[in-house]
């Protein structure tokens, strides 16, 4: 910077205001610090707003942040347990169902009930096969029926009860039920057994 461009320039202040009344110079005076008390205040205010801003994306970044981890967590956890199926998908790929259930129900003290298991449908979905049964149980106690549905749920066979229908039938006095259960089955298929959408052609 030139030093003798800001001495006269501020000789000429000095000037201007000497030729001032006392007035005049207080009003000047007054009109440069409200001058500087405005711009500090909007340096200050201006500086709040990028302050704010900043903070805000921060904050943003941090939810984003909590989210990701959120989801990444839950990929693993369902990582995890499709592991754990496939797992035991191929662990029971040699029981079909109807076994299971007749070592179900005789684990649950209702083998001589278990009326018929019958294979309704099969349907696939890429190398996953679904069989539908109908499952009926004949003359069994409330407490007979809830111990097969817990011998069916805990023992970790691939299957999903869809759906059960329960009648009351009373023989001499006594009432019994009879329970048709909907019962899908899984099975992993081996990639010489997978059914193959494309079509050979001749």
């Amino acid at each position: 910077m030139n030093l003798a461009f800001v001495d006269n320039l501020r000789a000429r202040f000095g000037a201007l205001v000497q030729t001032m009344s006392e007035r005049d110079r207080k009003l000047f005076v007054g009109l440069v610090v409200f001058g500087m008390i405005a711009i500090v205040g909007g340096v200050a205010w201006w500086g709040k707003g990028v302050v704010a801003d900043a903070r805000s994306r921060v904050t943003d970044r941090k939810a984003t942040l909590a989210q990701v981890q959120s989801l990444a967590s839950e990929q693993a956890a369902l990582a995890t347990e499709a592991a754990r199926i496939e797992e035991e998908l191929q662990r029971r790929s040699g029981e079909d169902l109807p076994a299971f259930m007749e070592k179900a129900a005789q684990k649950a003290g209702v083998g001589a009930n278990l009326a018929a298991v019958r294979e309704k449908e099969v349907s696939t979905e890429g190398n996953l096969e679904e069989k539908r049964y109908g499952v009926e149980v004949s003359k069994v106690t409330t407490a007979q029926l809830a111990n097969l549905l817990h011998a069916v749920e805990t023992d970790r066979y691939p299957l999903r009860v869809r759906a059960m229908k329960v009648r009351t039938s009373s023989v001499g006095g006594t009432k019994s039920l009879n329970a048709t259960l909907e019962v899908s089955a899984f099975r992993l298929l081996k990639d010489d057994t997978a059914p193959s959408d494309a079509k050979e052609s001749p």
